[in-house]
């Protein structure tokens, strides 16, 4: 049995994953390698020369290895849909042409970062294991509205930085759940949450505990702070990095990897003292997502577009300063 680390991803984006791929190249224990599966020959080649200096990363063409006559996805229509959505979509379904049955898959986001070493934790049976974030990212409300109609569960609290499972997941259920939601559904990344949250409810399984795999909250405090001026290095600031071994950096918050100076900020931060010892890890079981709790926070953002307040978020804030060292 192997364990399979696959990260989907386009040279675009380079400006961000770079620092997080090379965290993970240099504090991953072990000699596992590290598969990215990217879109074009060309992608393939901008890749390699970005990671040329990691014999563990491997660089591979996902649509090669789709149209291999031995990809036993190929053909079924629900899994040709999620290829053909948005690119983000594919995490449910690329990383499984490098897989064998038993196999542990780790299915990374490129914008995660490894602060020191570590080792992942193994699934060990047929469940999930997901990322957890007190906001869930379920969108667009229309797909939501589609699952809730048709009776699939879906988990509350879902990241997709990171999921854990043994391969494989159940493709045939997979084929038939990517029909019932995705054939009126709008190419947008966040759909990607969607069709995971349903996965977690039909596999069982839980969270990764969150202190040790930690998410970048978009709450309304950040996005107040963030109006108000501040800079990617005073935000970065704002998050604990002295004892996790992971933090994505999902949203807005990738941008601040790609600033001058990043990689180096955030290596300061994870050497402050202060962190605690972390207790043994433990999973969490998948909160269901309710249709009451739905229903609420669409009439908050109504009340709230009410108020102009997410007007007065999207208008241009003042201009930021760059990410540097001496801030």
């Amino acid at each position: 049995m192997a364990t399979v680390i696959a990260i989907s991803l386009s040279a675009h984006s380079l400006p961000y994953a770079t620092v997080c791929i090379r965290s993970l190249a240099r504090n991953l224990e072990g000699d596992d390698a590290i598969q990215l599966l990217t879109d074009t020959a060309g992608d393939q080649k901008l890749l390699q020369q970005a990671f040329a200096a990691f014999e563990r990363i491997k660089i591979h063409v996902a649509d090669e290895l789709w149209e291999d006559s031995g990809n036993s996805m190929r053909g079924a229509p629900g899994l040709e849909r999620i290829r053909q959505g948005h690119p983000c979509w594919r995490k449910l379904t690329d990383p499984m042409l490098l897989t064998r049955e038993g196999d542990e898959v780790v299915v990374l986001d490129p914008d995660v970062y490894f602060p020191r070493r570590f080792s992942f934790e193994p699934v060990g049976d047929d469940t999930l294991r997901l990322t957890w974030q007190k906001p869930n990212c379920l969108l667009p409300f229309s797909v939501v509205e589609t699952a809730f109609a048709k009776g699939i569960a879906m988990a509350d609290h879902v990241d997709i930085g990171i999921a854990q499972y043994r391969s494989s997941l159940d493709l045939e259920w997979l084929d038939w759940l990517a029909g019932e939601l995705l054939s009126e559904a709008p190419r947008m990344m966040h759909v990607e949450a969607i069709l995971w949250s349903c996965l977690a409810m039909r596999m069982g399984g839980g969270y990764l505990d969150r202190d040790r795999w930690s998410c970048w909250a978009n709450t309304q405090w950040k996005r107040l702070w963030l109006k108000a001026g501040a800079t990617p290095a005073q935000m970065l600031s704002g998050e604990d990095f002295r004892s996790c071994l992971a933090f994505h950096a999902g949203g807005t918050a990738k941008r601040w990897l790609a600033a001058p100076g990043a990689e180096e900020v955030l290596e300061r931060l994870a050497e402050l003292p202060g962190g605690k010892s972390l207790p043994a890890p433990a999973v969490q079981p998948f909160v269901p997502f309710t249709r009451e709790k739905f229903d609420w926070l669409r009439k908050r953002g109504r009340i709230l577009d009410a108020l102009g307040y997410r007007k007065f978020l999207e208008a241009k804030p003042r201009k930021q300063k760059e990410l540097s060292l001496v801030q």
